[in-house]
């Protein structure tokens, strides 16, 4: 089964070491890396656009949580061709959770695209 990542907000302490690491993480440039971190910082969510097996975010939820990221798994509908994430009443405004792999992470290397 796979799932998406949301990651609700930021509360870390070292804001260039987050932004670069989800930089590399979700492979993205790091000016909008920086943006995300941002406005997680300010308490505004942000959701990985593509899906993300079960064994990839048992590795990425940690290490985002240990930057200080609170991520959120949300579970994709079986059989969906959609790839819709499964709602269920514990998930608030329905956000997704974010997190991922890359070079960072080389089990899940390979799996997360430029957002």
């Amino acid at each position: 089964m796979s799932c998406f990542l949301m990651i609700n907000s930021w509360a870390g302490t070292d804001q260039t070491e987050a932004t670069q690491k989800m930089a590399r993480v979700f492979r993205m440039d790091p000016e909008e890396a920086d943006a995300v971190v941002e406005n997680l910082a300010n308490g505004n969510p942000w959701q990985f656009d593509h899906q993300v097996s079960d064994r990839q975010s048992d590795v990425a939820e940690p290490f985002l949580r240990s930057l200080g990221f609170d991520v959120e798994r949300i579970p994709v509908v079986a059989g969906d061709d959609f790839g819709m994430p499964m709602m269920d009443s514990g998930m608030g405004d329905g956000a997704a959770s974010g997190g991922g792999g890359g070079g960072l992470l080389g089990k899940i290397k390979g799996l997360f695209k430029r957002k």
